[in-house]
């Protein structure tokens, strides 16, 4: 408080300096046409104010420069949000950019003064002059957007709505208010210097114009002072509601439907998955990182895939995440009830090769079921609490039961706080906790127990084990002692062998395990 006390007596000191130095200038001077000092100019404006027209004036430029400012706002986002996802867009439109910034105010002033005459002539140069200014930083605000949110974003099913509102508009934001203080301070000088220009009724063009024919420095003066506190209350309303719209995520619901809640899944559960891999390739800049993967992972117990750095576990995951392509080969999801009937009837067949989903549509086409993911970064969006995080993800759930369940990872105190202020190992459990939480069939972790102590990973996997039954999880971990406490199947992924499918199948749900 006495540091901000300090600050602003500084700022007024600087002021009331250079307020001493005008007018030891004007009584230098001593001439009111070349210079006046501020007592002058305060009394001129105390005149303005007893008029009746100052009032029209004032009102008609701030709405007419307004009006104009707030259209580019609006269509230069609009524009931006286009050319962004339409490149070709943007390519088109580069020209007519490009002329905006560089054609000069007095230019447009005298097109518009021929073509549409006077009257809404402040407005028309306002829009022109900020509108590839909020274009340009409409881009290139949505161009920062963390591909890996987006990512989280698609895995978790978050609608469009919220994507653009929880993570489009926080990475936009900052590139806008920067624009905004650079637009609003350009839209006033532009709108006032076109009123000068073309001069119409009731506005402070005007009166600057009549000033100057009169020689009234004071008066001149005066209505410089009213465009500085119009321009700088505008700008000031406006950023504060600017800044409103990325603040909080309290009554966030959201507007398209959304897969029924954790209570709907575990009262109605659907069938366990299970996943087939076939002869699976995936090559990135040359070198083979999947080189014909052929197994079945089943829902009875979690499955541990264990490899080297660089043996594609990662590649593997973002595959069945549906965030990467692979070269070749099939990967199914199919409920263990009908994958077992199947499988039976195409052995009694003599029928080799791959399977048709049982899980799939009428037409044959495979239908994978809803999947969570707990990433190698924890992906959270860091202005939210871990409650509001998980919200996020999970909108059918309410605070108080997403609460009760991270009580039973995280310490209380820190449930409501931003991420950003968490530990590490704190962030990792919100990101666990927000996979286990999602209504899904099944579940993949890529390690995700990096940065948890003994004690908590122990705490971690017992919430795991409990809450992961009937669903397929399978996550990846350099650990042996993670798979022993998790009771699960080691998978070596450098070890697996492209087996034939049917056969793979047949003995990882006879066994439970891999054989080759």
């Amino acid at each position: 408080m006495k540091h901000l006390s300090n600050q602003r007596l500084r700022a007024c000191l600087i002021v009331l300096f250079w307020l001493i130095l005008w007018q030891a200038g004007a009584w230098i001077t001593d001439n009111s046409i070349l210079l006046v000092g501020p007592f002058e100019v305060i009394r001129a404006l105390a005149a303005l104010l007893r008029e009746s027209g100052f009032w029209l004036s004032a009102f008609t430029s701030f709405a007419k420069i307004s009006l104009g400012f707030l259209g580019a706002f609006v269509l230069g986002i609009l524009l931006g949000w286009l050319a962004f996802h339409f490149p070709f867009l943007q390519e088109f439109l580069a020209p007519v950019m490009t002329f905006l910034k560089s054609v000069p105010v007095a230019s447009f002033v005298i097109l518009a003064l021929i073509w549409a005459g006077s009257k809404n002539l402040s407005v028309l140069i306002a829009f022109l002059v900020v509108l590839p200014i909020i274009y340009v930083n409409t881009i290139a605000g949505l161009s920062s957007t963390d591909r890996k949110l987006l990512e989280m974003a698609q895995v978790f099913s978050i609608g469009r709505w919220q994507k653009i509102r929880f993570l489009y508009w926080p990475a936009l934001l900052p590139y806008l208010t920067s624009a905004c203080r650079t637009a609003l301070g350009m839209s006033w000088k532009s709108g006032v210097a076109a009123e000068v220009i073309g001069v119409p009724d009731n506005t402070i063009g005007e009166g600057l114009y009549m000033s100057k024919i009169y020689l009234d420095t004071a008066g001149l003066f005066a209505w410089t002072l009213v465009i500085i506190l119009a321009s700088g209350l505008f700008e000031r309303l406006f950023l504060l509601l600017l800044a409103q719209t990325g603040k909080g995520l309290r009554g966030f619901r959201r507007s398209v439907p959304f897969w029924p809640g954790m209570r709907s899944r575990l009262s109605h559960p659907s069938p366990p998955p299970v996943l087939s891999i076939e002869r699976l390739h995936k090559t990135y800049d040359g070198a083979e990182v999947l080189a014909g993967l052929t197994l079945t992972l089943t829902p009875d117990k979690p499955w541990c895939v264990m490899a080297p750095s660089g043996f594609g576990k990662t590649t593997l995951f973002r595959i069945l995440l549906g965030l990467e392509t692979a070269d070749s080969g099939r990967v199914q999801w199919m409920h263990a009830q009908g994958f077992a009937e199947k499988e039976s009837s195409q052995m009694e067949a003599g029928i080799g090769g791959s399977t048709e989903a049982a899980g799939g549509s009428a037409n044959g086409r495979d239908i994978p079921p809803r999947i969570s993911a707990v990433f190698q970064e924890d992906r959270l969006c860091e202005a939210f609490s871990p409650i509001d995080n998980i919200r996020l993800a999970v909108p059918g759930l309410s605070r108080t039961a997403i609460a009760a369940e991270l009580k039973q990872v995280l310490p209380e105190e820190c449930l409501n706080r931003p991420v950003s202020t968490l530990s590490g190992g704190m962030k990792r459990r919100t990101a666990i906790m927000r996979a286990m939480l999602f209504p899904s069939a099944a579940v993949i972790m890529d390690e995700p127990f990096t940065g948890l102590d003994e004690e908590t990973k122990a705490l971690v996997i017992q919430y795991i084990r409990k809450n992961s039954r009937g669903r397929l999880l399978l996550l990846s971990t350099h650990q042996e002692e993670d798979v022993e406490l998790l009771n699960g199947i080691s998978v070596r992924l450098n070890d697996v062998l492209p087996l034939e499918p049917v056969k793979t199948l047949t003995n990882a749900m006879a066994n439970g395990t891999l054989t080759e």
